[in-house]
């Protein structure tokens, strides 16, 4: 079904971009330093959820559509970037003034904050768009189903990577909490890089087909 030699360099360069700090890793660690590790774990299992979501867009190709069309790559650019500001400026408004009472509990919406900001992520669309019909035999009939194959092993490969960035980080930022001043900097820091995103993704350009 897949060519196995084309497949070990697809696995070999999917373990590299997964490890190579990219937004969801930033993501990850903004949830888990403004939310524990519970957060980022949370966080992790929406950009996941966004994952598939991107998957099946590809094998059906919805995807193709949406990276050729200006339009449509514009309008999720600039619904994700709002929608990470949304996230990121009240965790900035909190860090500039002294709170004094306890964080509010985690909730869902940590993990509809991950789905929604991958879904809403063109470049994720133009990465299974660009990257996978690469390694993708056409000789070897069943091109969906390769596709398919391709695309899950990725996922299945950042699973337990950004599980783990969930628990490290978590892990670090529940010690530093216990300082009311260094809580005020995590979440400044957690808001910062959520409006960094933001602003990354308003930079990112469509590429002429």
């Amino acid at each position: 079904m897949l060519d196995p030699h084309l497949y070990l360099l697809f696995l070999t360069a999917a373990v590299l971009l997964t490890l190579a700090p990219g937004p969801d890793t930033m993501l990850v660690l903004g949830a888990s330093l403004s939310n524990g590790a519970r957060g980022g774990l949370l966080a992790s299992a929406g950009i996941m959820t966004g994952l598939l979501v991107h998957i099946a867009l590809a094998v059906v190709g919805v995807s193709a559509l949406i990276a050729a069309s200006p339009l449509a790559f514009d309008v999720l650019r600039w619904a994700g970037a709002a929608y990470l500001i949304w996230i990121g400026v009240p965790l900035l408004v909190r860090a500039w003034r002294e709170r004094r009472a306890a964080p509010a509990p985690i909730s869902a919406r940590v993990y509809w904050q991950g789905l929604a900001t991958n879904v809403l992520n063109p470049k994720v669309v133009v990465f299974y768009v660009a990257f996978l019909p690469q390694f993708v035999s056409p000789e070897l009939g069943h091109t969906t189903l390769q596709l398919l194959v391709l695309g899950l092993s990725h996922w299945l490969i950042g699973l337990p990577y950004l599980g783990t960035v969930a628990l490290a980080s978590g892990a670090v930022a529940g010690w530093l909490r216990r300082s009311p001043g260094l809580r005020r900097v995590l979440d400044g820091v957690s808001g910062a890089v959520f409006v960094g995103l933001a602003l990354r993704l308003v930079l990112v350009k469509r590429k002429p087909a």
